[in-house]
């Protein structure tokens, strides 16, 4: 069984670098780069460090960009059913020890869709409202225009592994088998609402989102993208 992680760069170059997560990751597990726009530098620092790199498509979204890198992974890196297919954003900062437990628990579980506990602080102090219920015309339109959002989990009151709707797509752990079954994102999102409508289609066919509280992380969450 093995783990394939798969990260978008949209220009993040110096970020990946300053944070050194994919690094350390690829130490262990097969890291996959798929880099949106001319980043001659980030290929420089992937080669260096072991990191696999899709690097043409410029332009597109975040759903299909992910689908490349599952193509990639089953195609040229022999990614099998059994094995692990992670979405992670360039600023979520993780480690070797947090995904391999998240991977244990996974296999414990039979779980074949999972979210993780999202913070925005290295204290783990300030929660990323990462996972939710579905939301209603009305609640997806109030949080787009940012007046509040009534669908939002309180992580605070979850301390084993739960099942939810939805967990963001800053990281979303797979089964390869799940993601190959859903046909991985709709490519019709180009950003945001792709990880909602992944997780509705998985939970349609009997196999809901687990969130597991115990597996921390951090979530730089500057929303750039917004603009």
């Amino acid at each position: 069984m093995s783990v394939f992680i798969s990260v978008i760069s949209h220009g993040h170059g110096k970020l990946i670098e300053k944070l050194a997560c994919l690094s350390q990751l690829a130490k262990k597990h097969t890291v996959v780069v798929k880099i949106n726009q001319k980043e001659q530098q980030l290929v420089q620092y992937l080669e260096e460090n072991n990191i696999k790199y899709i690097d043409r498509l410029y332009g597109i979204g975040f759903g299909h960009n992910n689908n490349e890198v599952f193509t990639y992974c089953k195609e040229h890196l022999s990614m099998k059913d059994d094995d692990y297919f992670l979405v992670h954003n360039p600023d979520v900062i993780s480690d070797t020890d947090s995904i391999d437990k998240l991977i244990e628990s996974m296999l414990i579980d039979n779980t074949e869709i999972a979210g993780v506990n999202l913070f925005k602080d290295e204290n783990y102090s300030i929660s990323d409202n990462s996972i939710r219920h579905f939301p209603s015309f009305s609640q997806f339109a109030k949080s787009f225009l940012g007046i509040g959002n009534s669908t939002v989990i309180n992580k605070g009151l979850v301390i084993e592994p739960k099942e939810v709707d939805w967990a963001a797509g800053s990281f979303l752990a797979f089964k390869a088998s799940h993601y190959a079954e859903l046909k991985g994102f709709d490519e019709g999102y180009f950003m945001y609402c792709e990880d909602i409508d992944i997780c509705y289609r998985s939970k349609l066919i009997g196999v809901p989102v687990i969130f597991y509280p115990q597996i921390k992380m951090r979530h730089l969450a500057e929303h750039a993208n917004r603009t």
